[in-house]
């Protein structure tokens, strides 16, 4: 059975999953590797033990539940970097130098970022250990993904950042394939081994 899942295209937004042992647990679902392309450049620990798979699954889900939700009033004018470093400053206090935001736009992120859902990675469990953050705002029609990781240098974190902007219907058709093709496969996996 094949348990690699690749949905979108890894050089602009992908979802990429691999599962090395499927398990009957919601919670869990299977062990193996949740990874997000954006702009060619890839989040998550590529190892086919990394995590456990229900927490990634069931983040797709929250997402496809809550559209149109991950909002930012300003979201096309923000620059990336300004928004990463902003981010990582306001969650671990690394002290990285502030970007120079409106006093309004930093209250508004610190105050969405948890309650729009802001943050897609890291999702709860080990898929993301290696720093990768991805945040997802939805802006009408469109749908901005930032990635970047949290490392140990301002330098570094700028030069891993990812800025893709693509429409909103096919963000969530890739989601949406993956989520139902990673169920399927969970599925058949309990079929296959009864």
């Amino acid at each position: 059975m094949t348990t690699r899942i690749l949905t979108g295209d890894r050089t602009a937004l992908a979802i990429e999953s691999y599962v090395d042992e499927f398990i009957a647990s919601r919670s869990q679902m299977g062990i193996g590797y949740f990874l997000i392309h954006a702009g060619g450049k890839r989040s998550g620990v590529e190892d086919p033990r990394a995590c456990a798979m229900g927490s990634s699954y069931s983040e797709v889900l929250s997402r496809l539940r809550r559209e149109g939700e991950h909002v930012l009033t300003f979201a096309s004018r923000i620059d990336a970097r300004d928004l990463a470093i902003h981010v990582v400053n306001h969650i671990y206090d690394r002290g990285f130098s502030e970007p120079v935001l409106p006093p309004e736009w930093k209250q508004e992120i610190d105050a969405l970022l948890y309650a729009n859902a802001l943050i897609w990675a890291p999702d709860g469990d080990a898929a993301f250990d290696d720093g990768s953050h991805v945040l997802q705002i939805d802006d009408g029609d469109k749908v901005r993904i930032i990635a970047f990781v949290n490392a140990d240098t301002q330098g570094e974190l700028e030069s891993s950042l990812a800025d893709v902007t693509t429409e909103r219907a096919h963000y969530y058709a890739v989601l949406r394939e993956w989520a139902q093709k990673f169920e399927l496969q969970w599925m058949n996996s309990h079929i296959e081994t009864a």
